[in-house]
């Protein structure tokens, strides 16, 4: 009995932070689906490690950048191209928290955060637009937050990223649709995730701060990556054709619910 076919086969694609935490379980996926999957980071030593991972089963080639380094994206879209010559997935993962009220937040704090998190997807969707328009197709999906939705308390410059990750979409659909270019983001909620982890760490009692995480879940646990990752892979599939500009919540019904 043949296996069933894997969604995409031969197909190209690229990963920002993929060395870690939602960006190494979509990688992970992309991989286990047939893509060739370009995994950006600026964790070398990760991405060497991700390329060694059972979960990678597939081609997994790890580039070290700053993707809020305009001439850094540059060179690694050269690097993709040159090796693939085509580019059919691009997903920008790439992010950071700032866990800074207003009154402490620095300038070059708030800065940071929007190169990383919002400038980045910028930097990127321009550098893969003009391939994607020369193939007539194309599928970005941004990694934005139900924070970016919502908002939230202590963390002004992260929120204001992941909204402007959701319209900057929205624009970019618009912009590509007579192109055949494709472009959704989803809304993580609380994930599992080693930033989790360290967040958590850093509490007085780890564990029963952990306890009450997931109580306070209306599913009773954290998100897993690989389930972000699976979200993800639909909307950059054919599955999803007919789906542009639009963002996928994933957070367990937290943001159907009251916000304690």
């Amino acid at each position: 009995m043949s296996s069933a076919p894997r969604r995409f086969e031969g197909n190209v694609a690229i990963v920002t932070g993929a060395a870690h935490g939602i960006g190494q379980a979509i990688a992970a996926a992309l991989l286990r689906e047939g893509a060739t999957v370009y995994g950006l980071d600026v964790d070398a030593a990760a991405l060497e490690q991700a390329a060694r991972a059972p979960a990678s089963l597939g081609r997994f080639i790890g580039i070290t950048a700053d993707v809020s380094d305009a001439a850094a994206v540059t060179r690694a879209l050269e690097a993709v191209l040159s090796g693939a010559r085509r580019l059919d997935v691009l997903v920008n993962n790439a992010g950071i928290n700032m866990g800074k009220r207003i009154a402490e937040l620095e300038i070059k704090d708030w800065e940071r955060v929007f190169d990383v998190n919002l400038k980045s997807v910028y930097l990127m969707c321009r550098a893969a637009w003009p391939t994607f328009v020369r193939q007539h197709r194309g599928a970005i999906v941004n990694v934005a937050s139900v924070m970016g939705q919502v908002g939230g308390i202590g963390a002004p410059a992260y929120c204001s990223t992941k909204a402007g990750i959701i319209m900057l979409s929205r624009c970019l659909a618009k912009d590509g649709a007579s192109h055949g270019i494709r472009v959704n983001s989803v809304c993580p909620g609380y994930i599992d995730t080693p930033i989790m982890d360290r967040v958590l760490d850093a509490m007085p009692d780890s564990v029963k701060a952990r306890a009450e995480l997931n109580q306070r879940m209306p599913l009773g646990r954290l998100g897993r990556p690989e389930e972000i990752g699976a979200a993800v892979l639909f909307l950059a599939s054919a599955d999803a054709a007919y789906i542009s500009g639009t963002e996928l919540t994933i957070d367990g019904a937290v943001t159907a619910t009251q916000i304690d």
